[in-house]
Order: C-alpha cells, then sequence, then structure tokens
C-alpha cells in the first residue's frame, strides 16, 4: 500500500510529465516500513500546489499534456484504434486456445 506511491510519483512526474513532486530535493524519509513514514507539511502542499497552479506555470503545461494524452487514449480505444485491436486479438486467441468454447 506504501511501496506502489513511489512508482506513481515517478509516472506521473519523470513518465507522463503531469504532476510536480511536493518535495523536489528529495526530502523526507522514502520507506515502506511504517516507523520511518514522514508526513508533509501542510504548508509545503500548499506552497508547491499554488505554484502548480499559477497561470503560466506547470499546471498549464500539465494540463495541455493530460489533454492530449486523452485524446490519444479515446482514440486507442474507439473501434479500429490500437488499443481496441490489441482487445479484440485478445478475445480471438483466448477463444482459440479454449476451442471455440463460449
Amino acid at each position: 500500500m506504501v511501496f506502489e506511491q513511489f512508482i506513481t510519483e515517478r509516472l506521473l512526474t519523470e513518465v507522463l510529465r503531469i504532476g510536480e513532486r511536493l518535495s523536489p530535493d528529495g526530502a523526507g524519509v522514502r520507506s515502506t516500513r511504517y516507523e520511518e513514514h514522514s508526513v508533509i507539511p501542510a504548508e509545503t502542499v500548499t506552497r508547491a500546489l499554488t505554484a502548480f497552479m499559477q497561470p503560466g506555470g506547470p499546471g498549464d503545461a500539465a494540463r495541455t499534456r493530460v489533454m492530449s494524452l486523452a485524446a490519444k487514449a479515446r482514440a486507442a480505444m474507439a473501434e479500429g484504434g490500437s488499443s481496441h485491436r490489441d482487445l479484440h486479438r485478445l478475445l480471438n486467441d483466448l477463444t482459440e486456445a479454449t476451442g471455440g468454447a463460449r
């Protein structure tokens, strides 16, 4: 329940580039051990959120990127899109593997 937060943070900040780290300097303990957890102060969250939401700030770039990613996701799921085709291919493979039974 704790470990995936580090992976999710990296996904949002470094891969998708639609989020910002609360502690860009890596402050705070990063551990899966309950005894080593740290709490990020409300002031830090407020400061990061305020900076992120400033006009022309990183939030604008993130919103633009989210809109682009959303359009790509819709296209992939639409009939004939890559995810649509992959799902049908999976269903066909599973059907064939089970001898065509439904």
